[in-house]
């Protein structure tokens, strides 16, 4: 066991949220422990999709290369009617936050990765076998009772413990927190196979009242089948091979006789935990929130926890922030991880027809919007998305800007190093972007929060050469060579922008602004959530 008395978190859970999470804090060079019942990571490929706002997330975390050879990048989904007939389709082709929108992933593939990832860090560990048996906390410490693989009973403390543990999470009971929301009847039988060989890539959604059913292509020619049970159909029936085979014979037969690796019956819940903290104890990922399966955002939602969480815990644990700051957590998940929520429900209702006449006329309506150019982009471009960002929390809101919003990601052009994406300039804590001008040469790293790393980017327009100066430490200067980054500040009306850690907006600042001392950034008061 590690030295009990050096972890700053305890991260509760090895599975995907719990070691992107832990991956993020080494980052910032937090001292963190995770703990992990099972003896060895989850074998089982839970999870099959990784969204653009997750690869941006993990390229953050250092991992990208090695998490995208393991993709299949930018695939999309056909929808199919009640006859079999090609219906619509979701195919994707922006890239405002860097990465294709919809990713098919391996999950113990991608566990091995943010493993791997982990051992970059001397002040990062991770023990399994040992699992978690009860905690008792104060202002300053949380003491955490687990039980190690030898059967022996340890106590270890720690600033903050940070619960990851899954749908049935133990540190959510423990805390007597609910969840809120709604368990539903329809069951769905899972079958994960091998060694496809058709080269089909896009996910193809059977929406057929007598039997909904989904084809997830993978990589390493992996495949997913997913079909809805009838309430007469018994386990033991649905999980003999020769049904389940049959099944897909009716949708690709090339895929019936692939080598089985797994089969499984789940049902699916949407619901939220009633809070989400309490004390130094936070809930992330599906012990916060379970979503629907029908959207791919389940894992992804937790994702973006870790991602809001981690530069949190650093800046209170390393930057000296007060630790009022961790209060901004769920009042700014909830409301997204809630709308993904609903989002997945909407998909599921189309997919899960009830009747034929209920379908054809559901998918009639759909056929004559796609008919209509701006209803067909926004399926196609899946704008039907909720938009990452948060009407309360961390952030000073302005004139232009009265929200958090996730930063776009563009290529720009740097000096040096030609095109890159634009987080591979930030760095890894806050950042200010405005106009190359002898003003924000002279002011931008004041804007930086207090206390807290950073750098400033000067953006050199489109149509203009890199000229002048020689800039300052912790002074970049890049291109902006799509002028998205000049659009975006030409809407908020602004010459520049402080960015947080997870590459969110926190405050606009404007030409009268800039050459003022800036004010401290406090959010919206939380005593109005």
């Amino acid at each position: 066991m590690t030295d009990p008395t050096t972890a700053d978190v305890i991260v509760v859970g090895a599975g995907p949220v719990g070691l992107t999470l832990a991956n993020l804090l080494g980052t910032y060079g937090v001292r963190t422990l995770v703990i992990e019942r099972n003896t060895d990571a989850e074998p089982e490929p839970r999870a099959v999709t990784l969204d653009d706002e997750s690869l941006r997330t993990l390229h953050n975390a250092g991992l990208g290369a090695e998490v995208m050879k393991d993709l299949v990048l930018g695939y999309g989904v056909q929808y199919f009617d009640w006859q079999g007939k090609p219906l619509a389709a979701i195919l994707p082709t922006r890239q405002e936050y860097g990465y294709p929108k919809r990713n098919a992933f391996r999950q113990p593939v991608l566990v091995r990765t943010l493993l791997k990832g982990l051992a970059r860090f001397e002040h990062v560990n991770v023990v399994f076998g040992c699992e978690l048996i009860d905690f008792e906390q104060d202002s300053e410490r949380v003491r955490v009772k687990v039980k190690t693989a030898d059967g022996n009973t340890e106590v270890l403390s720690t600033r903050w413990l940070a619960a990851c543990d899954g749908g049935r999470s133990p540190v959510r009971e423990l805390c007597k927190i609910v969840l809120d929301g709604d368990t539903y009847p329809e069951r769905w039988l899972i079958v994960d196979m091998a060694e496809r060989t058709l080269p089909l890539r896009h996910t193809r959604t059977y929406c057929d009242p007598r039997r909904p059913a989904i084809r997830l292509p993978g990589p390493g020619g992996a495949v997913r089948y997913e079909f809805m049970l009838r309430e007469d159909d018994r386990d033991e029936d649905v999980l003999n091979e020769a049904t389940f085979r049959r099944w897909i014979a009716e949708r690709v037969p090339e895929d019936a006789q692939l080598p089985l690796v797994r089969k499984a019956i789940y049902g699916f819940h949407a619901r939220v935990a009633t809070r989400w903290r309490q004390g130094r104890v936070l809930l992330a990922g599906d012990a916060a929130h379970l979503t629907p399966p029908f959207a791919g955002q389940g894992m992804n939602s937790g994702i973006r926890d870790a991602s809001n969480l981690a530069w949190k815990l650093a800046a209170v644990t390393r930057w000296a922030a007060p630790e009022t700051l961790i209060d901004s957590y769920e009042p700014e998940r909830r409301p997204h991880a809630a709308a993904l929520i609903k989002m997945a429900l909407r998909i599921g209702s189309f997919m899960q027809p009830k009747t034929i006449p209920g379908a054809f006329a559901v998918q009639a309506a759909l056929r004559i919007a796609c008919l209509i150019p701006a209803c067909r982009d926004y399926i196609l471009q899946l704008k039907f998305k909720p938009r990452p960002h948060y009407p309360i929390g961390w952030f000073e809101p302005a004139a232009g800007l009265h929200q958090a919003e996730l930063m776009p990601q563009p290529v720009v052009v740097h000096p040096m190093r030609g095109e890159v994406l634009l987080d591979s300039v930030l760095g890894e804590g806050f950042s200010v972007i405005g106009w190359d001008t002898p003003a924000f040469h002279a002011h931008a790293l004041q804007w930086l929060p207090a206390g807290m790393p950073g750098r400033a980017v000067a953006l050199v327009p489109r149509d203009d050469d890199f000229l002048g100066d020689k800039l300052a430490s912790k002074l970049e200067r890049v291109r902006d060579s799509t002028g998205e980054l000049g659009a975006m500040l030409d809407r908020i009306g602004g010459v520049a922008v402080v960015v947080r850690p997870d590459r969110y907006t926190a405050r606009c600042i404007s030409a009268t602004q800039l050459a003022t001392h800036p004010s401290h950034i406090a959010g919206i008061p939380l005593e109005t959530l």
